[in-house]
């Protein structure tokens, strides 16, 4: 199923095809843009590359790359989200673990100790705070890139939509105007085996005049030569 099949199922058919790789990189927790992730994280470029893709004329294969490089951005996406969300949630964890072994210290620990101990608790609990909000804000840059994909996606699609339906009316329109081509050629035709027929029924009857006005001609002759004998 590639070219000739209604949106949805051409959505679903290339979903179900998209494979995510290099999941260490995916899970990165430094920045990763969209582009290196669809690149590096999944098949995309095996897809659109496919043999049966390539063989589409060009505005079906660029509605069909348009759909494999949605598909594959949305779940690469979708799946780093994840993998954010569980770091972040891990990181908190850890602060929470933090918070709870501070408590836990040993009332008896001195003075100096139990300051000393709270600053490195303090310190940790801010390092994992921190680990926290860096995870936080890079799967809200990811939920915005993937909305940004979306609407990218969108504005292709449409544009793709546009550009097809324009393509099938040119189509249908020449279609048309063969057929009206094909009715005059027809009407010429026949216009000609008409006036070939016309042409040898006149050339018949021509010949046909010709020989009663030869036998005409004879008769008189005939006639005459009688009266003269008579006389």
């Amino acid at each position: 199923m590639l070219g000739g099949a209604d949106q949805k199922a051409l959505f679903d058919y290339w979903h179900d095809r998209v494979r995510l790789t290099n999941l260490k990189r995916l899970g990165a927790r430094e920045h990763v843009t969209t582009q290196e992730l669809r690149h590096e994280c999944t098949n995309y470029d095996e897809l659109r590359r496919l043999k049966a893709v390539q063989e589409l004329d060009e505005l079906e294969r660029c509605r069909v790359i348009a759909i494999i490089k949605y598909e594959c951005t949305a779940k690469v996406l979708q799946r780093r989200t994840g993998l954010l969300r569980d770091y972040a949630r891990q990181c908190e964890e850890q602060a929470l673990y933090h918070r709870q072994k501070q408590r836990g210290l040993l009332a008896v620990i001195s003075k100096l100790k139990d300051i000393l101990k709270g600053k490195d608790g303090t310190i940790l609990r801010l390092e994992s705070r921190i680990k926290a909000l860096q995870a936080e804000n890079e799967v809200l840059r990811t939920e915005q890139q993937q909305s940004k994909a979306e609407r990218q996606r969108d504005k292709e699609l449409d544009a793709l939509q546009r550009a097809y339906e324009a393509e099938v009316e040119r189509r249908k329109q020449l279609a048309k105007n063969n057929q009206s081509l094909g009715g005059r050629v027809a009407h010429a035709n026949r216009y000609r085996r008409e006036r070939d027929e016309l042409s040898e029924a006149l050339r018949i009857e021509r010949q046909t005049s010709q020989a009663l006005r030869r036998e005409l001609e004879q008769l008189r002759s005939g006639e005459q030569l009688g009266l003269g004998l008579a006389e």
